[in-house]
């Protein structure tokens, strides 16, 4: 029951604020338009906050700065409507079990009418405030009782008027039960300037005709002529001298003479010495040319003999066996996916790796002096079970390598264990690649020709 009276008064309330508004802004005058009775501003100030809390949680500290900004418009000479945001602050509590301390925020926003009190004070303004907030509660470390919901606001203050449209506002207004704020702050409103001007009145002066007065009793009549009253001078003030406007000398002229490239410097040179005249003369003179006596002539005559068939035995010669320089192979079987968790069991991937390597090594004739078999791990778990695993992994793929056909004696089996790591051990990227088997062939591969 109480909760639906509240409501009521609640919708009362706000039905009167929109009816009173209306009301004001049906009585504004014709002066008080948009641009010259808005106005914005913003309030600091201290907030006293009071949360309902449970039995077991304490109030500490009630006290927080409070901040506000707000914005208005001026709808009639004595009143003025706004809007709010409020940012209150925080209050903290503590638990009296645990000894814990928590957090409670206040934030809210909302509209009131401003009443501006008539008074004679100068430039001291007294205002009533009057209207609805939404108030927004929420805990960091505990449950707030308090709903997010409208509430009646109040408040009375009073402003200073300084220059330039500027007003200084103090205030106290309180929101709930459970919140009170006092605030200073500053707004601004746009000044208007506005000149007076009035036309000049035409001075009309009526002149009445003289009329006679005539005088029956006298035998002759008398016409007498009464002055008709002058009227008074009207005295115009005299217009206000016009500004004197200086204005700047002109510029002098600037005078550009044409560009007159300069003239060419001419070097004469000597002539040059005249060259020397050179003459041919050509002699005939006899030429005797000695040649040799012309050589015999023998002529070779060639008997041919009957042809002799001899037996000749073709033979094919060896092939060429040359062997290529040494060679050296690296496989790594991979300790994730090649072998069983904690275990020297091969998997069947690690197994056709195997298989693919001894094929591979069979197929191109890989003369083989030594295999080198390498096993590591990671530095997970102890270090001598570590080092018995790698060994262990190590000895599986010699024997494996054995069963498809290499030869046992010229390998070499050694364990790492966990002493050389590839990459870091700290993430599991790098843990999976420390978990390998390295697998080093070193021989030469025959080539035929």
């Amino acid at each position: 029951m109480k909760n639906i009276n509240k409501y009521k008064c609640r919708v009362s309330f706000l039905l009167g604020f929109i009816t009173m508004t209306s009301w004001q802004l049906s009585n504004a005058t014709s002066y008080e338009k948009l641009e010259s009775s808005w106005y914005v501003g913003g309030a600091v100030g201290m907030s006293r906050l009071k949360p309902e809390g449970h039995s077991t949680w304490d109030l500490v500290d009630e006290n927080d700065t409070a901040k506000k900004i707000y914005g208005g418009v001026n709808i009639g000479r004595d009143f003025g409507l706004e809007a709010f945001w409020n940012d209150f602050g925080e209050a903290t509590v503590t638990n009296n079990t645990k000894g814990t301390d928590a957090k409670v925020k206040y934030r809210g926003y909302g509209a009131n009418i401003v009443y501006h009190v008539p008074s004679y004070l100068g430039p001291v303004h007294p205002i009533l405030k009057l209207g609805m907030a939404k108030i927004d509660t929420k805990g960091d470390g505990v449950t707030v009782n308090q709903k997010n919901k409208f509430d009646i606001m109040a408040g009375i203050g009073a402003e200073y008027e300084l220059d330039e449209g500027f007003r200084v506002r103090a205030e106290y207004e309180h929101f709930d039960k459970d919140i009170d704020q006092v605030s200073i702050g500053l707004n601004w409103r746009p000044v208007l300037t506005r000149e007076a001007f009035d036309k000049p009145r035409e001075v009309i002066t009526h002149h009445e005709p003289i009329q006679p007065i005539v005088i029956v009793n006298n035998p002759a009549p008398v016409i007498q002529h009464v002055p008709v009253p002058q009227p008074r001078p009207v005295v115009r003030p005299a217009p206000a001298p016009r500004p004197i406007v200086r204005r700047p000398p002109p510029p002098k002229p600037v005078v550009r003479r044409p560009y007159v490239p300069p003239k060419p410097i001419v070097v004469r040179r000597p002539p040059p010495p005249p060259k020397p005249v050179v003459k041919t003369v050509v002699k005939h003179v006899p030429v005797y040319i000695n040649r040799p006596a012309p050589k015999p002539i023998v002529k070779t005559i060639i008997k041919h003999a009957p042809p002799v068939v001899h037996r000749v035995e073709v033979t094919t010669p060896a092939p060429v066996v040359r062997r290529a320089p040494p060679r050296t192979i690296h496989k790594t079987l991979a300790g994730g996916s090649h072998f069983a968790t904690n275990s020297a069991s091969l998997t069947n991937a690690g197994r056709g790796a195997l298989d693919r390597l001894a094929s591979d090594l069979q197929r191109d004739q890989v003369v083989i002096h030594n295999i080198g078999i390498i096993g590591h791990t990671d530095s997970i778990g102890n270090p001598l079970a570590n080092q018995r695993l790698s060994e262990s992994r190590a000895r599986t793929v010699a024997g494996y390598l054995s069963s498809r056909g290499l030869n046992r004696r010229i390998m070499t089996i050694l364990g790492r264990g966990e002493t050389q790591p590839l990459a870091s051990n700290a993430t599991a990227a790098g843990r999976a690649q420390n978990r390998r088997v390295n697998i080093v062939v070193k021989g030469s591969q025959t080539i035929r020709r």
